[in-house]
């Protein structure tokens, strides 16, 4: 995988322009989805690189609302005009979203097996 795609694509999903600062959520992500993936499965497939992206989206996503619901609840008002709620949900069809894309490799972990 790419960092300098996964770091382009992330600023254009969160917004956010120093890329540096959020460096170990783009490190994660990476290591995330080089796990997930089949074997044989071509590391340096393009789609992968918007995956880790809209992974380390969502971490920031859960980081940064977690900490503006905190700063709401100690200041008594609110941190912001956006709904968090609604970031995550996009943050988090947006790593569905991609996943699904990547699907042909990635292993399936959501297989469960119940005994008859």
């Amino acid at each position: 995988m790419n960092m300098q795609m996964i770091g382009s694509l992330f600023t254009l999903f969160s917004g956010e322009s120093d890329i540096q600062l959020h460096m170990p959520l783009l490190m994660t992500a990476m290591h995330e989805v080089t796990a997930k993936l089949r074997s044989g499965a071509d590391s340096g497939e393009v789609r992968l690189c918007y995956l880790a992206a809209a992974i380390a989206n969502l971490r920031y996503t859960q980081m940064y609302g977690a900490r503006d619901k905190a700063l709401a609840t100690y200041a008594g008002t609110i941190a912001r005009q956006s709904d968090g709620e609604q970031q995550m949900r996009f943050a988090l069809r947006l790593v569905h979203s991609y996943r699904a894309l990547c699907s042909d490799l990635l292993r399936d972990e959501d297989f469960v097996f119940v005994g008859v």
